[in-house]
């Protein structure tokens, strides 16, 4: 894979949008991540509950309030709150609030963006 030969500016809301996901690093800038800006409507889930075989899954609370689903543990996870899910590990998320929720997410290595810009 080809890296970029200068630095990747991502200006705000300009990223790649996939419904609710947009992403800000794409795998065709850097094989090592994606990263990307998830916006959840007031009581809307998450994924269902999957696994990751080969990925880090990082997810940073930027404002209101999540709870993620970790191997069946309900977590609460306010603004601030940082959950790392590594491979092999059952999770997903639910906003189980009457207001939005931003949380940025990284999954290491890249990837993840390819899976949803395919069901496009």
């Amino acid at each position: 894979m080809r890296q970029p030969e200068q630095a990747i500016v991502v200006a705000p809301s300009a990223g790649t949008r996939v419904g609710n996901v947009e992403f800000l690093a794409l795998s065709r800038d850097s094989p090592r991540f994606n990263l990307s800006i998830i916006t959840m409507a007031p009581g809307r889930a998450g994924p269902s509950a999957h696994v990751h075989d080969d990925e880090d899954d990082a997810f940073y609370v930027l404002d209101g309030e999540l709870v993620f689903v970790v191997d069946d543990e309900d977590v609460a996870a306010p603004a601030g709150t940082f959950v790392l899910v590594p491979p092999g590990v059952l999770h997903t998320f639910v906003n189980r609030t009457n207001t939005p929720v931003r949380i940025l997410n990284i999954h290491a290595p890249a990837g993840f963006d390819r899976r949803l810009l395919s069901v496009e």
